[in-house]
């Protein structure tokens, strides 16, 4: 007779799930508290350096490139914070050598597919200051609603593939 209280092999469910240890946690919590801060200080303005992108510059250069762009693409992403996110967004095409072009344009690709349009704007905006022609198109299949950001994007895909 056979044990049924175990599925035979083949039939177990295997479920493993990535959960970042506690330690993880913190120091992804601390970043983004480290950004809000510093947004909530000063506003980000265009043309201005921002004390933001020196917070992002130094988590980048901690070694742990790879879970640091994972959390900045979390924030750049979360539409339930779409300032915050927008500001991250905005802060990251004003880092060079961010990531692989791959990476910023699949960054690019899923702000652009959000509905807030301060998000989609940044996404522009770091597309168009990261001047990587692999976001091009990116940018050109994009049907974009806002027809002020619908003219935004056409011209940095004139720039871009100039």
């Amino acid at each position: 007779m056979s044990d049924h209280s175990n599925p035979p092999i083949g039939e177990a469910v295997c479920e493993f799930r990535f959960k970042p240890d506690r330690d993880e946690e913190r120091k992804q919590a601390r970043l983004a508290n480290k950004l809000h801060v510093a947004f909530e200080t000063e506003p980000l303005e265009d043309g201005m350096h921002h004390q933001a992108e020196d917070i992002i510059e130094q988590a980048l250069q901690s070694g742990e490139d790879v879970r640091i762009l994972e959390w900045l693409r979390a924030f750049s992403l979360d539409d339930t914070q779409p300032s915050f996110a927008a500001s991250v967004l905005r802060c990251l095409g004003r880092q060079e050598h961010l990531g692989t072009s791959s990476w910023r344009s699949e960054l690019v690709r899923d702000a652009l597919a959000l509905d807030d349009v301060e998000i989609r704007d940044a996404a522009v905006q770091a597309a168009e200051l990261w001047g990587d022609h692999e976001i091009l198109p990116v940018l050109k299949s994009h049907s974009e609603p806002e027809s002020w950001l619908r003219d935004y994007i056409s011209d940095v895909i004139d720039d871009l593939g100039e």
